[in-house]
């Protein structure tokens, strides 16, 4: 196995047309010589591209930020042929025979795998393609239309049953990581996407399968990429590791508790619940007393029985007034 050096990934500013030889730099184990890869920014965006570039190169392929004489495999999402050539001839490239020109198909079975795939018809762009293959028989496609789903959570269905839960959990943890850095754009971006996942009849399994949807940003596309690929979300797992998130996580589960106290109290050296209740000069208001009094019974979960029996005398007590009222059981409520 060689070793070479990868290019590194620049703004789009700093690109010009044509064939270039890439800069280098950070070092990457090559595993396959023979295949050298584009990943075409057209139509994907640029945070997206980096993201699959730096996960190809650490899977042992060699990809090229810049297009050069020595590519050989050209990827691109959601371009039909005509189109790719269309880009090609606009890098000033005559001959684009000497590629392979490969749907986004053919680089996620290879990240499956771990190595390069044959590049059968399915994933080649040709003439005939009007529009990028699928990686999957058009029988498995989800029925259902991504275009119809609402941007606005009240307007969709959502059953108890989230077969993406995977996907929500991660972008979850992303969301309240940016409420406790109080960045309401990122925290609502999340929060909204991981809600669209949740409305889905079937569980995702590649990225054609968010294709549509409202609320998918890059660095929601990001996230779910890495755990389609990998199992799992690298950035979650940061987070939830991080010192500050699980101080943060504590603090904020005492009732009376936002984000402006638990900032306070982790700029006072504190890290654990425990540790504010040792600190007796702790100026506390109404609602926190309450909160650190009956900590344990807040945090814990009521069970169904309990659930039960309270719904038992509601639904008693309205029947009195209105015999023909239904009750349900909701729950969900955040404290």
């Amino acid at each position: 196995m060689d070793r070479i050096r990868a290019p590194a990934v620049f703004s789009q500013g700093k690109r010009r047309k044509g064939m270039h030889s890439p800069n280098l730099s950070c070092s990457y184990e090559i595993k396959f010589n023979k295949f050298v890869i584009f990943i075409m920014q057209r139509k994907m965006g640029m945070t997206r591209r980096t993201f699959l570039m730096e996960l190809a190169r650490r899977k042992g392929f060699r990809v090229e930020n810049e297009l050069s004489d020595s590519v050989t495999h050209i990827v691109a999402e959601n371009n039909s042929y005509p189109e790719v050539l269309d880009w090609l001839r606009g890098q000033a490239v005559g001959d684009s025979s000497r590629f392979e020109l490969l749907d986004i198909s053919w680089f996620t079975a290879c990240m499956e795998a771990g190595r390069p795939v044959d590049s059968e018809m399915k994933y080649r762009l040709t003439e005939q393609d009007q529009s990028p293959p699928l990686n999957t028989p058009e029988s498995e496609v989800p029925s259902f239309i991504a275009s119809k789903v609402s941007e606005y959570s009240c307007q969709r269905k959502t059953t108890l049953n989230n077969y993406n839960k995977k996907f929500t959990d991660a972008l979850e943890v992303m969301a309240e990581n940016y409420e406790f850095k109080e960045n309401e754009i990122f925290c609502l971006e999340f929060l909204r996407a991981a809600s669209v996942l949740k409305c889905l009849p079937f569980p995702v399994t590649r990225m054609k399968d968010i294709q549509g949807l409202p609320c998918m940003g890059d660095r929601v596309r990001d996230v779910i990429e890495e755990i389609i690929e990998e199992g799992e979300s690298s950035r979650a797992e940061e987070v939830l590791n991080d010192e500050r998130y699980k101080s943060f996580k504590q603090f904020t589960s005492v009732f009376g508790v936002g984000v402006k106290t638990s900032e306070k109290w982790y700029r006072m050296g504190l890290r654990t619940v425990e540790e504010v209740k040792a600190v007796k000069t702790l100026k506390l208001s109404k609602m926190q007393k309450a909160g650190f009094l009956y900590y344990e019974d807040l945090v814990s979960c009521v069970s169904k029985a309990e659930a039960d029996a309270v719904s038992l005398i509601v639904k008693n007590t309205v029947c009195t007034f209105l015999p023909d009222a239904l009750v349900t059981i909701t729950g969900g409520f955040r404290r």
